[in-house]
Formats: C-alpha cells, sequence, structure tokens
C-alpha cells in the first residue's frame, strides 16, 4: 500500500512541475544507468544555514569531487517545487535526502552538516554502509580508527 501512495505521488509530483520533472526524473534514470545514488540536496534561498552549506560544505573541493564523481546530485529549490520537498517529507532546509541507485530511500540528514561530517556521511553512502550499519555506527567505527 505504501508503495503504491508513493508512485501516485511521485506521478502527480511528475505531472504538475515538468522542469523539475525532467531533471527529477533524469536524475533517477542516470543514477540507475551508473549504478550511483542519488543526492536530493533540498534548499531555500532566503536559508542562512542553507548559504552556509553552500560556501562551507558543498563547496569544499574534496566534498565537490565526491558528488560529481561518485553521485547523482540533484539541488531542488523548496519555494519553486514545493511538492517534491513534500513528497519527501521535508521539515526544513537545508536536507539531504540520499537514495540507492534504483531510487530507493536511504536516508534523509536534515540541517547544516559542516564539511569534515559531510565527506563521512558521503563515504557512508557511497561505500553502501547502510546496508550493514547505521550511520551512528560508522561514524563511531570512523572515530575509533582516528
Amino acid at each position: 500500500m505504501k508503495k503504491a501512495m508513493y508512485a501516485v505521488c511521485v506521478a502527480v509530483m511528475l505531472l504538475v512541475s515538468p522542469v523539475l520533472a525532467s531533471d527529477y526524473d533524469s536524475a533517477l534514470k542516470t543514477a540507475k544507468k551508473d549504478s550511483k545514488p542519488v543526492l536530493l540536496y533540498f534548499f531555500n534561498k532566503s536559508c542562512g544555514y542553507c548559504t552556509m552549506m553552500d560556501k562551507d560544505t558543498l563547496a569544499d573541493k574534496d566534498v565537490s569531487a565526491v558528488l560529481k564523481k561518485d553521485f547523482v546530485f540533484l539541488r531542488v529549490d523548496t519555494d519553486r517545487w514545493a511538492d517534491l520537498a513534500m513528497l519527501y517529507e521535508v521539515r526544513g532546509t537545508p536536507s539531504s535526502w540520499f537514495l540507492d541507485p534504483s531510487g530507493k530511500p536511504i536516508r534523509q540528514i536534515p540541517g547544516y552538516i559542516p564539511k569534515k561530517e559531510y565527506k563521512t556521511v558521503l563515504e557512508f553512502i557511497r561505500g553502501r554502509h547502510y546496508k550493514e550499519m547505521d550511520i551512528q555506527a560508522y561514524f563511531n567505527m570512523k572515530a575509533s580508527k582516528s
């Protein structure tokens, strides 16, 4: 039942927002073809933490390189595409939604994330560690190795 409702919501969203639908659909197709996870990065222009995330985290050369190489990255302005934010139950910005290559949600991480922690999150998703442990266990494992 939940999958059917999700499919209906996606179909409605695609009909309502043709520009985003094209980007969203393209991102999902590319992810599946290239076997890469998707990062839906929800933001809005009036959000101070979004500005900080853009300047401090996403603009970092290492973060940017990983996103370009290992992810299908789609920026979603919640002011322009509120329906997609609603579909993914985004309650505030910034918010990072990670999907597996088939489009199945892996995890949402809300809020501003400093670049060091974001790099660890990207490693967690890229390495598909979510299949064997939760993110806190991964952070703990990384901290114990340092």
